[in-house]
């Protein structure tokens, strides 16, 4: 369930910076009516434009989150090199050029993403959430999906340290953001309904 949720975050933040680096490929959202507004003297009803556009986060949001993709692939692949110096784990046979291919290929477009979206910095929050995202979805899939290598010694324990890790930030990031940005959180918008 814990990987559903990872693949989601990391499509929907693929998706995200896609249609900030491509603007013209965000499809059409179908509008709605303004809310109708009543005065107080219980006159006619006035239709009242929506609020002007502000700038918003988001911008910084994406550009620390891409950033932490990035910075996640490349500790992870240090990481997992260090990893396979030592005797806990066991490298298997697999697609390695496959993945270092992979794993460039996430590092150079989340940087990228990242500088093209950048305005006055990184959020730090964002960008520690896309590093445990990517730490958690290329650990699947290495050892899961392409299976390239697996622990030697207690290897339940150390899968459920290496693949938890990541999860364990992102649940502790996740009520941070959601109190810094009120808009992410799901209630918000049926309360102001």
């Amino acid at each position: 369930m814990a990987c559903c949720a990872a693949i989601a975050l990391v499509i929907g933040v693929l998706r995200s910076a896609w249609f900030r680096v491509v603007p013209g490929a965000r499809p059409a959202e179908a509008g709605f009516a303004p809310p109708a507004r009543r005065p107080l003297d219980a006159g006619p009803l006035v239709a009242t434009a929506p609020p002007a556009a502000t700038p918003s986060r988001g911008r910084r949001g994406t550009a620390g989150l891409l950033a932490g993709i990035a910075a996640g692939t490349l500790l992870y692949a240090v990481a997992v090199a260090a990893l396979l110096a030592t005797p806990a784990t066991r490298a298997l046979d697999g697609a390695w050029s496959l993945r270092a291919t992979g794993l460039a290929l996430v590092a150079a477009a989340a940087t990228l993403g990242s500088l093209r979206t950048r305005q006055d910095g990184a959020d730090r929050s964002w960008a520690l959430a896309g590093a445990a995202a990517a730490w958690t979805e290329l650990g699947l899939v290495d050892m899961h999906v392409l299976g390239l290598f697996e622990f030697r010694t207690a290897p339940v324990l150390l899968d459920v340290l290496f693949h938890g890790s990541g999860l364990l930030l992102l649940a502790v990031l996740v009520p941070r953001l959601l109190r810094r940005h009120p808009s992410l959180h799901p209630s918000t918008k049926a309360a102001s309904a």
